[in-house]
């Protein structure tokens, strides 16, 4: 997938997003290097490409935070921001960037707001 002018770039994204679509596949995917590939089709692919790649990190991301972190990581809100705020991008993709991008933010804030609870709960 890393090598465009193979012309199998869109196919295999959407073979990748067909296997994150299960739990076993987001599993192999994430073990076996999809997420920086589908960062990297996030920022420079072509806007099919993006669209398959946005989709499939929200899959991923769904239901694991370890996933998010990793994803946010792997610096995916930049170009995901950028996705959002593109004037060629259609509505649907500029919606789902954001929902993925707000996903992104849980962990950090999920954690922050767990802090209070855990210093109330020790006093």
């Amino acid at each position: 997938m890393a090598d465009p002018e193979t012309g199998m770039v869109d196919k295999a994204a959407y073979v990748l997003h067909s296997l994150v679509g299960i739990a076993e596949g987001r599993s192999a995917a994430v073990e076996e290097g999809g997420i920086p590939v589908l960062v990297e089709m996030v920022e420079v692919g072509s806007p099919r490409q993006k669209e398959i790649a946005t989709l499939s990190l929200l899959q991923i991301c769904e239901d694991s935070a370890a996933y998010r972190t990793m994803v946010a990581r792997e610096g995916a809100i930049p170009p995901l921001v950028a996705l959002s705020q593109s004037s060629s991008a259609r509505p649907k993709l500029k919606t789902k960037a954001e929902a993925l991008i707000e996903m992104l933010r849980q962990p950090r804030s999920a954690s922050l707001r767990a802090r209070p609870t855990a210093v109330v709960a020790a006093e």
